[in-house]
């Protein structure tokens, strides 16, 4: 069997060098196609879309695909910049960069030779001829919809990998009018859904939401840990050299908050709260700069306690939350799915302390507690833990073996290969072969 996984902004997180940003998803897909290769049970690939020119590349025994799509990084990189508005001018600029000097005239140019059509059939292309018998696609979107149908209408067997609890709304109906914040219609993702022959959901939560908001039925599969971390953990020392030469906040005792410049999911005005009310703790905040408005206004609100990082690669993220004293989440439940870092956390030892995701994860492992967004008890175990290391001592105990066991990345790869298995064994008994 050859197993393919899509997350076409993947590339980042396996190149640990890139530089770019990239989230929970991304994480996660990559951390199963190791996993998986590492069973030695099957062909593991997993598809991308960079901007860096190659076809394919072999990563830790991973064949990596990239669908070419120079236009569309060019698109992205300027909406990242820009502002289109419907008065004069049409374009604003909210962030300069020199690249945007040639690719909006660029894209002025050649508007009349492209069309979303012809997008659209590029991707059915790619997947259709994808070299795969299982493709796997991360998250709900109109992206996926046109993997899922394009591998389907090819007789690959498709799984749809849910990366949040948002991913299960229940507007995702067929001949839905509803339009989510990314411009999706309700009626496109539904299509993508219903086509799917398996949906991976990561907790019990989520497998609720499928089946009460959506009708379907889902198989729970958590997501796995990745076994470099301790390893870049313990290379902190090289990988944040020169983070603490510039800003020696990191070298001592901090607060660890991490997320995107956005007001309705991670929430980093809630983490201000938080700090301001332990104006003697240093706080550590790795944000990722989505919305440049926002930024600013951050920016100018900003504690002095608080440190705001740019995003940085992998490795070093990890390296700097090993030393954390604590992590804080403001995440909030009705779009988080199953946060990455609270596995790097259970498998570091940093005590987790969540506003309002749970999940089973910090339960379970023990690492963390989560407060329905009470400010005062998130302050509360964040001045014992940073005021008393026994506390700190007993509250981490036993967790990484704890985190270990559950959420391996040999336990995890052996329930998805189980799960692959089933679906195949049904479809042969089905008498449908792929």
């Amino acid at each position: 069997m050859k197993v393919c996984f899509v997350a076409e902004n993947a590339y980042p997180a396996i190149a640990d060098g890139n530089g770019a940003a990239f989230g929970g998803m991304e994480t996660q897909a990559w951390a199963f196609a190791r996993s998986l290769r590492q069973l030695e049970c099957c062909e593991v690939g997993l598809c991308v879309s960079s901007p860096k020119r190659f076809q394919f590349e072999l990563h830790d025994g991973v064949q990596v695909f990239n669908r070419q799509a120079f236009f569309e990084h060019v698109r992205r990189n300027v909406a990242q910049h820009c502002t289109i508005q419907h008065s004069w001018p049409p374009l604003r600029v909210r962030r300069w960069s020199n690249s945007l000097l040639w690719q909006i005239p660029l894209l002025l140019l050649t508007k009349p030779l492209r069309s979303p059509e012809r997008e659209r059939e590029s991707v059915v292309d790619f997947y259709r001829a994808l070299p795969a018998d299982v493709v796997i696609a991360f998250g709900v979107s109109s992206l996926t919809t046109a993997i899922i149908e394009a591998a389907k209408a090819a007789g690959k067997r498709t799984v749809i990998s849910c990366a949040s609890n948002d991913d299960l709304r229940g507007e995702y109906q067929i001949g839905s009018t509803y339009v989510n914040a990314y411009g999706d219609s309700g009626d496109f993702l539904a299509r993508g859904l219903q086509a799917a022959d398996q949906i991976f959901v990561q907790t019990e939560w989520q497998q609720e939401l499928a089946r009460n908001n959506l009708k379907l039925e889902t198989n729970v599969l958590a997501n796995p840990i990745d076994e470099r971390w301790p390893r870049w953990a313990e290379s902190g020392d090289r990988l944040l050299a020169d983070l603490t030469s510039r800003q020696p906040q990191v070298s001592k005792n901090f607060i660890l908050w991490t997320g995107r410049t956005d007001r309705f999911h991670k929430r980093p005005a809630l983490a201000f709260d938080v700090a301001r009310r332990l104006a003697t703790e240093q706080f550590v905040m790795v944000l990722n700069n989505t919305d440049s408005e926002y930024f600013a206004e951050l920016l100018a609100r900003c504690p002095q306690n608080v440190l705001i990082l740019p995003t940085m690669p992998h490795p070093q993220f990890v390296a700097l939350l090993s030393r954390a004293t604590a992590f804080l989440s403001t995440g909030s439940h009705q779009y988080e799915g199953f946060p990455n870092v609270f596995l790097q956390a259970g498998v570091l030892g940093v005590p987790v302390v969540s506003a309002d995701c749970d999940f089973g994860i910090l339960s379970k492992t023990g690492i963390g507690r989560s407060f329905n967004d009470s400010t005062d008890g998130m302050v509360e175990l964040l001045r014992e833990i940073c005021s008393s290391s026994e506390r700190r001592r007993e509250i981490v105990k036993g967790v990484s073996e704890r985190t270990q066991h559950l959420y391996g990345g040999k336990t995890i790869a052996t329930r998805l290969w189980e799960l692959l298995n089933q679906a195949e064994s049904a479809r042969f008994s089905n008498g449908v072969a792929i």
